[in-house]
């Protein structure tokens, strides 16, 4: 078997922030850039063996410290938003551009904007806070004995970005957001937000008065609706069909509910 050389390297770290800056601080100082980075939930299989990256804050630190202060504080902000949306290979790529900023001198990529490496995390950017914007109004609460909860399926890890929001709104309130989609809930309560791991969530029987409360949100949103007026390709612009299996006034068993 052959040995492995610099293109077969690849990081695998713990999937935090503070992993991801590490493996930054190590590629930086050995002055290599890996095939890959991989989150350790994510790793495919591979002929050899990935490089672990121990987290270590000071070193994370030193690293967000240089991004916001010998690149520029948008690129701090870039960064920390990318990080958390669906764009594939986001680490290497954010590795190499901040590894170009470092080594060419930062002004004139952030100034110009033009730069094709920055315009996709541009654009990862705009999508993850576009659905964070989206689910700020399609997130639907029921009520299980007095605490809230709702379930997500978002494409970007949008918790970080949703937690603010509802805390504002519901600041006297209990509840849960489970995000299906990466296993996580964001949860609320004595006025603290925290995120946690969570593979599955299964919500209790709902109590009669909620179910009411669904069948007559179901029936206003049905009244409202102007027959002649009905559009579903601008519906689906909207208010996106992927976002349909957790809003409340979409779901099928609450019209047979009305109905019966």
């Amino acid at each position: 078997m052959r040995e492995p050389t610099a293109r077969d390297m690849v990081y695998q770290y713990d999937g935090s922030m503070e992993g991801f800056y590490c493996c930054v601080f190590e590629a930086i100082y050995q002055g290599e850039l890996p095939a890959a980075i991989e989150a350790e939930a994510e790793t495919q299989p591979r002929l050899f063996a990935p490089v672990w990256i121990e987290t270590d804050r000071e070193k994370a630190l030193r690293v967000r410290r240089s991004i916001g202060e010998r690149i520029a504080p948008r690129a701090l902000e870039l960064t920390e938003c990318v990080f958390y949306s669906c764009l594939e290979g986001r680490e290497l790529r954010m590795l190499c551009l901040l590894e170009r900023c470092w080594r060419e001198g930062a002004k004139r990529l952030w100034q110009g904007w033009s730069d094709p490496d920055l315009a996709v995390l541009l654009q990862a950017e705009r999508h993850l806070l576009r659905e964070a914007h989206l689910l700020k109004g399609f997130v639907r609460f029921s009520d299980y004995n007095g605490h809230l909860a709702a379930a997500i399926t978002p494409k970007n890890f949008v918790l970080p970005f949703l937690a603010p929001h509802f805390a504002a709104r519901y600041r006297s309130e209990s509840y849960l957001i489970f995000d299906k989609t990466h296993r996580a809930a964001l949860i609320y309560e004595c006025g603290q937000s925290r995120m946690v791991e969570a593979a599955h969530i299964e919500f209790p029987e709902v109590s009669a008065q909620e179910a009411r409360y669904r069948a007559l949100w179901q029936r206003f949103y049905d009244t409202v609706a102007i027959e002649g007026r009905e559009n579903p390709r601008c519906r689906m612009t909207m208010m996106p069909k992927r976002y349909w299996e957790n809003m409340t006034e979409m779901r099928p068993e609450l019209q047979k509910r009305l109905r019966g």
